[in-house]
């Protein structure tokens, strides 16, 4: 089968969180033995129109890593249309994308999938434009039953949509060694919804506990709270990690106990999940647009809170409970079952045969 998968910004970079997702699924494709290409702006250093990498074509639209999303989208028919795709996903935030996709499966009469990694936030005299955007996917893809909310509220009708949480590597989960950094982990952009500070007051009023704690993650609000642990007299207990590799994330999951998760904002919080299934037990404060609740509702080894003043409390309790470094029971979000269940979407909404996804050898799969 051909995938193309439009998507301005790619993960190697922006490192956008709908990038990630897409890249997810255009390698995993591309493992699978399916061709390929993702189109995009030009993120390479030479001046090759496109490149090959990890299995993955892609094709650089424009070479402006500053052009406008509708420059784009007007490009997309007549570079999509050689390739000729079974199946076009897009990434669905951006109107003028999902417009240009839309325009270039009527050409193509071929299906268009949808795919949204956040929660979609409506303004005032939007709806329309957004119910005729929802209106052009033959399929809908999310994340999360929030994310499926918001879709909904959009004006996407419910029988389009298909919820397919992010995946995690098991493989990587089994074979790593923990590493004892910390008691206690947050692992989120240190951006400003992560809201740090509440897990951060949590941790001073525990001075009476033995603990250290972990905070993995870069963002523009680093310095503030490396201030905040000294005026909480904290310092010496709490580590700032910066971003580190997933390996590395899953030996310190592991080797910790408890993993807390205060963000406001999260569409799916890969890393929270990636703790859980490496045995922390996870703590989430619930948000309106947060969706890591989700992962922690049905299980034993975790604890929703609605309000952080009792952050403490409850980290009290979770220590209370065994330690573990694998918890099988998050071993149904493996990548295996993520694409295995994104080709059976595909094959529904395209009519495609699971005989028919090979690779198509004469061009090597990707071209």
């Amino acid at each position: 089968m051909r995938v193309a998968i439009v998507e301005r910004r790619t993960i190697h970079k922006e490192g956008e969180s709908s990038a990630k997702r897409l890249h997810t699924v255009a390698e995993l494709l591309a493992m699978k033995g399916h061709a390929v290409s993702f189109y995009c702006l030009r993120w390479w250093e030479e001046e090759d129109r496109e490149k090959i990498h990890n299995g993955v074509r892609y094709y650089a639209i424009s070479e402006d890593i500053e052009d406008v999303e509708w420059r784009f989208a007007a490009q997309l028919p007549s570079k999509i249309k050689e390739y000729e795709p079974d199946v076009i996903i897009a990434d669905g935030t951006e109107r003028a994308v999902v417009m240009g996709s839309k325009f270039t499966c009527l050409f193509l009469r071929k299906p268009l999938i949808l795919d949204f990694y956040k929660q979609i936030k409506i303004g005032k005299g939007s709806k329309r434009k957004s119910e005729l955007i929802m209106g052009l996917a033959d399929l809908v893809v999310v994340p999360s039953e929030m994310v499926q909310t918001s879709v909904i509220e959009a004006g996407c009708e419910g029988k389009l949509i298909e919820r397919l949480p992010n995946p995690i590597e098991i493989k990587s989960i089994k074979d790593t060694k923990k590493e004892k950094v910390a008691d206690i982990v947050y692992s989120k952009v240190l951006d400003k919804n992560c809201n740090l500070e509440t897990f951060l007051l949590a941790l001073a009023e525990l001075r009476d506990v033995k603990w250290k704690a972990a905070i993995i993650g870069e963002g523009e609000r680093r310095e503030l709270y490396e201030r905040q642990i000294k005026d909480l007299r904290i310092s010496r207990r709490v580590e700032f990690l910066g971003e580190v590799p997933t390996e590395r994330k899953i030996a310190i999951f592991k080797g910790a106990h408890v993993c807390v998760h205060t963000a406001l904002q999260s569409g799916f919080p890969k890393d929270f999940l990636l703790a859980l299934a490496c045995g922390c037990v996870g703590i989430a404060e619930y948000h309106e647009n947060s969706s890591a609740h989700e992962l922690i509702r049905p299980r034993e080894r975790g604890f929703r809170i609605t309000e952080g003043e009792v952050l403490h409390q409850t980290i009290r309790e979770a220590a209370k409970l065994p330690r573990k470094e694998i918890e099988e029971g998050y071993f149904g979000y493996s990548e295996k079952n993520f694409i295995e269940k994104y080709i059976g979407l595909i094959e529904n909404a395209g009519g495609v045969k699971a005989g028919e996804l090979v690779r198509d050898q004469s061009d090597m799969g990707v071209l």
